[in-house]
């Protein structure tokens, strides 16, 4: 992995590559950033330029024996530590054991690299763990941690690293992504509008399950008014027995192409941009965000989704557009 593979984030790029030409990296870095837009690829790119033995201006050289044992995930001087998949949070000892590691000599390269993916992850325990080795960092070590959310680490872990903070990507730069990863061009031009920037987000969207979620959120959406209690029923089964994500990145994607409806939108959208008001349809949004901070601190899928129809159906009611959209208003 070179900075050159990397989609996006050049400015991110550009500053760690300078930092290692230039012999300042620091102890610590947090590249911080919502999930799925590049950040441990971007990661993994730095990692790999500050073992390599050859370096060019673009980063490792990919050819070197430290390059190729990178890639084959077998270099004895970097380390990964992640959440193991049956956990929701990265344990105490895993930092522990990274710490151990960390104040060893090098093996084969100049330095040792660790990279802490998930860090946002990190149990109090942990971090506070992890904040010993930040205090005292080993001279011949470094440490990368990635993380979708800053709040969620300590002031005092924070405050030791160097924070590279990382955006969204552009829709184009997220369908090159898409194209790269084997998804057709059409199909990829219509994720990347309901990743938010997050070419993670867009893969995870493409599969078959996530097809069937979307095409039942654009079926319902539209005629949610006239459907019974029944309906939403069998609606909110079919989401939360499915994937889910994709249904509620496509409700979300639906109520903002209602809200910036213009000339050229679907009929049903223009539609649902006549009978509501901008007021309804921000409630409607916030509806759906409320279900997925619910669903992240896990709240039953069926239950969190049902109800998120039957308030969505509510607004839907009790509204009546009270502004013409914009593309009325603006002939």
């Amino acid at each position: 992995m070179t900075f050159g593979r990397v989609v996006g984030h050049a400015e991110a790029a550009a500053r760690l590559a300078r930092a290692a030409a230039e012999g300042r990296v620091p102890a610590a870095v947090l590249l911080v950033g919502p999930a799925g837009i590049g950040k441990r690829a971007l990661a993994d790119a730095f990692a790999a330029r500050l073992l390599c033995a050859a370096p060019g201006t673009g980063g490792a050289c990919g050819a070197c024996a430290h390059c190729t044992r990178v890639a084959a995930g077998t270099h004895p001087d970097l380390h990964l530590l992640a959440r193991e998949p049956e956990r929701r949070d990265i344990r105490i000892e895993q930092v522990r054991e990274l710490g151990r590691w960390l104040v060893l000599q090098p093996l084969m390269a100049a330095r040792k690299v660790g990279v802490l993916d998930d860090a946002h992850c990190l149990s109090e325990q942990a971090q506070n763990a992890l904040l010993k080795t930040l205090e005292e960092p080993p001279g011949a070590a470094v440490l990368v941690l990635v993380a979708s959310a800053a709040a969620l680490l300590l002031p005092t872990v924070r405050s030791r690293c160097q924070v590279v903070r990382l955006d969204p990507l552009p829709a184009a730069e997220v369908v090159r992504v898409l194209e790269a990863s084997g998804v057709p061009a059409g199909q990829a031009r219509e994720l990347a509008p309901l990743a938010e920037g997050s070419p993670g987000r867009a893969l995870a969207l493409a599969g078959e399950a996530e097809t069937r979620a979307r095409a039942c959120v654009l079926r319902d959406l539209p005629r949610l008014r006239e459907l019974g209690a029944d309906e939403l029923s069998r609606t909110a089964q079919e989401l939360s027995r499915g994937a889910l994500d994709a249904g509620l990145a496509t409700a979300l994607a639906w109520y903002r192409d209602v809200l910036e409806t213009a000339p050229a939108a679907a009929d049903d959208v223009r539609r649902a941009a006549r009978r509501l008001s901008p007021a309804a349809l921000l409630r409607q949004l916030e509806a759906v965000y409320a279900t997925i901070v619910a669903l992240e601190k896990n709240a039953n899928r069926m239950l969190a989704v049902e109800t998120m129809l039957l308030s969505l159906r509510a607004i839907e009611r009790g509204a009546s557009a009270t502004q013409a959209p914009p593309w009325k208003s603006a002939r």
